[in-house]
């Protein structure tokens, strides 16, 4: 064989690797990038038969009478069509939600071990959480995975806005409030009626001794760790008070990020807060951990319920992160989209 015949051969075979490289890979690419935008196409053409603005018109069937949480400042730098593409993605796989929950369940049942990881695909489909289009992204306030957050924008709430934060359970740690003070022009209530203010005060911060949501026996039933049981729940002084009732009293319009660490009693807060009486305006942000441990029936029941109303109530996912020592313990990020 000639050099011009291996040479033409050579470029032949290379030509057809090539080919079917791009018909492999990216042909799935793009069928499915002209499909969502198709569907982008079609809600922005039903936008503009409207007679109110575009601005205040994108809704989605996951949060029912709710629309563009224009009143959030973190939703300025977003792309309103990018949002739109993604709640197309959230609403098919929410379509087969049941029958994911049931196989994943099945699985939980057969070994104790199989928790880790597969909590997160029960609140939503991981690999398509909401972008944070801030130009600093996701950042974590506080060193330690155990005691810091990851939040979205924050710092670039200018000190005009008033940005406050309050933070549920501090276990008399308090570098997270830190954090948030170095580093943004955030106001922080810390809410916390196991423990201690500082020892040293932090400008900035303002301590309560007082437990948000209300007081019930449910946890104590479902919390494993018997020791902090006896502190939380045999103590007659403990206060406890409602979000409404809370941000009436600081007189606040607004909360924009809610951090909560309160180990199972997160579901409690969210129960109080999705129920307080209208006018209230529920926060921007929220970041909390969230506890299911291996193989309770009360737990996997309050998850699902949480998550469904959080979906409901405008919030979607920005990142999650399993906590290293216990992997049915899982670190949240959520960003409230529509109110």
């Amino acid at each position: 064989m000639t050099y011009t015949k291996k040479k033409i051969l050579l470029v032949g075979v290379l030509l057809g690797i090539y080919t079917y490289t791009i018909v492999t890979y990216f042909t799935p690419w793009f069928a499915e990038k002209t499909y969502w935008t198709a569907f982008d196409y079609i809600h922005f053409k039903e936008a503009s038969r409207t007679p109110i603005n575009i601005t205040d018109y994108i809704h989605s069937p996951l949060s029912p009478g709710l629309k563009w949480c224009s009143s959030n400042p973190f939703l300025d730098s977003y792309d309103r069509k990018t949002v739109f593409y993604m709640e197309h993605i959230w609403y098919k796989w929410s379509e087969t939600q049941l029958q994911s929950v049931y196989d994943i369940l099945t699985k939980v049942a057969l070994s104790r071990n199989t928790t880790d990881g597969y909590i997160t695909h029960m609140a939503y489909p991981e690999k398509t959480h909401l972008p944070c289009p801030n130009k600093y992204g996701l950042v974590r306030y506080g060193k330690s995975l155990g005691t810091g957050k990851v939040l979205c924008g924050i710092a670039t709430v200018p000190p005009s806005a008033k940005c406050i934060i309050y933070s549920l359970g501090s276990n008399n740690n308090f570098e997270f409030e830190q954090a948030i003070i170095e580093q943004t022009s955030c106001q922080v209530h810390t809410y916390d009626c196991t423990s201690s203010p500082p020892k040293v005060p932090i400008k900035g911060l303002t301590f309560h001794n007082v437990c948000m949501g209300e007081q019930t026996n449910l946890q104590q039933h479902i919390f494993p760790y018997s020791v902090r049981k006896e502190k939380l729940y045999n103590n007659e002084t403990v206060i406890f008070k409602r979000f409404s009732q809370i941000v009436q009293e600081n007189n606040h319009d607004h909360v924009h990020v809610l951090k909560m660490d309160i180990e199972g009693a997160e579901y409690g807060v969210f129960a109080d807060i999705f129920n307080s009486s209208k006018g209230i305006n529920l926060p921007f942000q929220i970041s909390f951990e969230s506890h299911w441990w291996y193989h309770d029936f009360y737990h996997a029941i309050l998850h699902q319920h949480m998550f469904n109303q959080l979906w409901k109530k405008g919030y979607r996912f920005l990142y999650h992160e399993l906590n290293p020592g216990d992997a049915s313990c899982v670190e949240w990020t959520l960003m409230r989209v529509f109110c």
